[in-house]
């Protein structure tokens, strides 16, 4: 038995599946539509995953981090960071940091020197309040980290990682 070409397979379903009109897609009963959906999901994880072991492959091989492919267009591989909590309890410890610094800012008694103790009590009550109501966050704004002395990377991982982009010319028609 002959392997297809992975790239005229695809090329192939893909004219299939652009063919067909939207409607034959989106109308049928309920449990049609499920099966569609369903599948088209399963499609689609195992695209995305044949897709990452082909750019992990790209990555690793390619020479320069512009590539031209005839008929294609171009690859371009690029440096990405990303960041994680640190820990299950990074996220919460800090919110917790910075409800402390920034109660402590606001109840500082500049001539003394010294924290009012009941200011800061309601201080930490009012910004643990505004916590109910933000949704979560995952940085802080750098003069907020300045202002407050706090460091993203007591709570954060950063890991450097390589994409690699089609700039097809397909695209740009």
């Amino acid at each position: 038995m002959d392997v297809p070409d992975p790239a005229a397979l695809v090329l192939g379903h893909l004219a299939e599946l652009r063919g067909m009109p939207e409607e034959d897609w989106t109308h049928g009963p309920v449990s049609e539509l499920g099966f569609r959906l369903h599948r088209l999901r399963q499609l689609q994880g195992l695209a995305h995953a044949i897709a990452q072991e082909i750019e992990d492959s790209l990555v690793a091989s390619m020479e320069t981090n512009t590539v031209e492919v005839a008929s294609l267009g171009r690859l371009v591989r690029s440096e990405q960071t990303t960041s994680t909590w640190r820990d299950g309890g990074a996220a919460e410890r800090m919110r917790d940091d910075l409800a402390r610094a920034v109660a402590d800012s606001i109840s500082l008694d500049v001539a003394t020197g010294e924290i009012n103790v009941g200011t800061r009590n309601v201080a930490l009550v009012a910004i643990r309040a505004a916590y109910d109501a933000i949704p979560a966050f995952s940085s802080l704004k750098v003069a907020g980290r300045q202002r407050f002395g706090l460091h993203l990377g007591d709570y954060r991982s950063y890991a450097t990682h390589y994409r690699v982009t089609v700039e097809s010319i397909e695209d740009e028609r």
